[in-house]
């Protein structure tokens, strides 16, 4: 089955939930949350092809891309406090791809990501979300170039999905209470000062006994994201390790170790020249919309 490859102006729309603090209620309660973005983001996380190109010279996107940090989030209701620390944590992850294509992200040989559904233009992001991150951020994802997806790249990619979903739970839950044992001392000062001034208004609105609440939740978020983001991080490399270990591959091998048949070959073009069919080629399991070889190009 043949799946669209993603490119760089692939965006989301997701519905997921966070959790809110939404005044005058001084109770943290989980919420729906739209978030909306593009899979680069800010290219903060974003792991895509510095030479290869799709249409319209639009370069094409690895495996794991990760369109966080700074993730556009609005909340239902919309008057959550917690959005700032939301947004500026927020993140969304390609789960699928198509190991028998890979192209060069910053020197690897890297497994192109794929529309996790063949045929139509659409796919699902593992989206951050409370109490765990799981699948809600729809990718619109139109393209000419499309790659032929295994059964193992599908199962792969639904253990990582569901693995992640769990890491994150654990993490979320460690994260919680490191940020209770921080809150009140130094780390947690640090964070009060930042957030006075915002509980200041708080106090204005709401009174001061229900403004200092408030200002604790607020606190315990900011200290939280971080703990949790690096938790998750941390057991993420050591698996992907391990993993690497086993399989008695090194964890980052460059592109031009992979081996002809693994990796795309791009064709090459002058700038501006987009998109021109190059020859016929099956065998890499990657084909144009007319079941020619990929609109694909390396820079000249």
């Amino acid at each position: 089955m043949m799946h669209n490859a993603h490119l760089i102006a692939h965006g989301y729309i997701g519905i997921g939930s966070h959790t809110a603090l939404n005044p005058p209620s001084v109770v943290t309660v989980i919420t729906p949350h739209i978030a909306v973005d593009t899979l680069l983001g800010l290219t903060i996380n974003a792991k895509y092809s510095k030479t290869v190109f799709g249409p319209f010279g639009i370069q094409l996107v690895g495996k794991e891309n990760d369109s966080g940090y700074v993730v556009p989030h609005f909340g239902i209701p919309p008057n959550n406090v917690l959005i700032p620390i939301i947004i500026g944590f927020g993140e969304s992850k390609v789960m699928f791809s198509a190991s028998t294509v890979k192209i060069d992200v910053d020197g690897a040989a890297t497994p192109v990501a794929c529309c996790v559904f063949p045929v139509v233009p659409l796919s699902l992001n593992q989206a951050c979300n409370d109490p765990c991150n799981y699948p809600s951020d729809i990718v619109i994802a139109p393209n000419s170039v499309v790659v032929g997806m295994t059964l193992a790249d599908f199962i792969s990619g639904l253990v990582a999905t569901a693995f992640n979903s769990i890491i994150n739970l654990i993490a979320g839950a460690i994260g919680d209470k490191i940020a209770e044992a921080l809150v009140g001392r130094v780390a947690g000062r640090i964070c009060e000062r930042l957030a006075r001034e915002y509980v200041s208004e708080l106090a204005e609105q709401f009174g001061k006994e229900s403004a200092e609440v408030m200002g604790r939740e607020i606190v315990e978020n900011m200290l939280e994201r971080p703990v949790v983001q690096f938790v998750r991080e941390a057991v993420a490399e050591l698996i992907e390790e391990v993993g690497g270990n086993l399989a008695g591959e090194p964890a980052n091998q460059g592109a031009e170790a992979i081996g002809e048949e693994a990796a795309v070959e791009p064709e090459t073009s002058p700038p501006g020249d987009y998109p021109v069919p190059a020859a016929g080629d099956e065998a890499n399991g990657i084909t144009g919309a007319d079941g020619s070889n990929p609109r694909v190009y390396a820079a000249a």
